[in-house]
């Protein structure tokens, strides 16, 4: 349901004068007419942003909506506007970190820079399908349905970094020397909501030293992040912004984060057909774990009908994912649903512990 209507809103906005946008997505000329249509599909929660210059906009019903971009991030984005490098931005679950990214890509692109993401929230990104890490280059204000639907992705194969720890940051530095090599002027890297406990803090330690980031976005209600930030004050390399949630940001439940990975999912591979593969030309890795913990031998594993798989080339770049849809009965040929068009600079098959069921 389109965030709005969901908040009791029983009209499209309507802007009266002024420039605003919702999600990076500019509206520019005076209007009295409904707006915002694509952005709104896109929005996981009521996120309206920025007041370019005095804007009157007519909400008709539902509940107060405030247009807010928090004053911190204006100061973050101004700093990094002057001095570029590299961003990691760190929060909890649902404080808005992608939210906050899309903000600073559409603001930075609109100041002539180069803009690099590496989104790394593996279990609700928005760049590729789960279980990867994506990057794109922005050279402009962003059309997102466009730029969206073709990033560079990772297959880590899972949608926690929990228990695949090397793999995910072996996928960051992958995307960091792209990064590079784009020559962007900003790099912002977004980031699991996994902080808490041990575990949570030393995959964000072992992350911040891979990355060497010039800045740290911390979004946090509280102080959830101090044990991490505190450790990196006392002679860090790099500034902290410690800075709040936008008034719009909600908590998702576990069945809307669940819906948001299945929508995903549904839309990759609706571009996709089956197609078929020769096991003898190519290398399998990973490994399917059943329901103990203990790997299964390759022969059960590519018999799992949905089995989640990414496909590789020479290089160990992923090319595309796939789902496995049979196995002939000499085992030679693998049955797979990708959109990946051209199989032939497919060398090997990353295994994951992941099965997806797609409605159609």
């Amino acid at each position: 349901m389109n965030p709005l209507a969901a908040a009791g809103f029983n009209e499209r906005p309507k802007r009266i004068h002024g420039d605003w946008a919702l999600l990076g997505e500019p509206f520019r000329k005076a209007s009295r007419g409904p707006l915002g249509d694509s952005a709104m599909k896109r929005a996981r929660s009521i996120c309206c942003r920025i007041c370019y210059k005095e804007a009157r906009l007519r909400l008709v019903g539902g509940r107060s909506l405030e247009i807010d971009a928090p004053k911190p991030w204006f100061d973050a984005l101004d700093l990094l506007a002057e001095k570029k490098g590299k961003a990691l931005i760190l929060g909890a679950t649902d404080t808005g970190k992608s939210t906050l990214a899309r903000f600073l890509i559409s603001q930075l692109c609109r100041r002539g820079l180069r803009v690099g993401l590496i989104d790394a929230d593996i279990g609700q990104s928005f760049l590729g399908p789960p279980t990867t890490i994506g990057f794109s280059v922005f050279r402009s204000d962003p059309d997102w349905e466009a730029v969206l639907s073709r990033p560079e992705i990772f297959f880590v194969g899972s949608t926690t970094p929990e228990g695949h720890f090397s793999l995910f940051l072996m996928g960051i530095e992958r995307m960091l020397k792209k990064a590079l090599s784009s020559e962007a002027d900003v790099t912002l890297i977004d980031t699991t909501g996994f902080v808490s406990g041990e575990g949570g803090r030393e995959l964000k330690r072992r992350k911040i030293d891979l990355v060497s980031p010039q800045w740290i976005l911390a979004l946090q209600r509280s102080d959830e992040l101090e044990p991490i930030l505190k450790r990196e004050e006392g002679g860090a390399a790099f500034r902290i912004f410690r800075l709040p949630l936008s008034n719009q940001v909600r908590a998702r439940s576990m069945e809307e984060r669940r819906a948001y990975r299945t929508e995903r999912f549904e839309a990759y591979f609706s571009r996709g057909l089956i197609r078929e593969m020769d096991l003898d030309d190519l290398q399998i890795e990973g490994e399917v774990l059943d329901p103990e913990g203990q790997p299964l031998p390759f022969s059960w594993a590519l018999k799992i009908n949905g089995l989640l798989i990414g496909l590789k080339d020479s290089r160990d770049e992923t090319l595309a994912l796939g789902l496995i849809k049979g196995v002939s009965q000499d085992e030679k040929r693998l049955r797979v649903l990708t959109p990946l068009e051209d199989l032939q600079a497919v060398r090997s098959l990353q295994l994951s512990s992941l099965k997806v069921i797609l409605s159609s």
